[in-house]
């Protein structure tokens, strides 16, 4: 079973996700998409390839 990443409490789900949508730099914005999709419990694998990110 792949690792799951945890996350501090700075920001909520919700937050990191309005982080992601608003975010105006595509870097920054998929930094922010890919830790949201971590908040939600998603390994970090399955959320690197929902934002396109190369994970190996």
């Amino acid at each position: 079973m792949p690792k799951k990443a945890t996350l501090a409490n700075h920001y909520s789900s919700s937050e990191l996700k309005q982080k992601y949508i608003k975010n105006q730099d595509a870097v920054e914005s998929r930094r922010w998409h890919l830790l949201w999709k971590v908040s939600l419990e998603w390994t970090i694998k399955q959320a690197a390839i929902a934002v396109g990110i190369s994970y190996e």
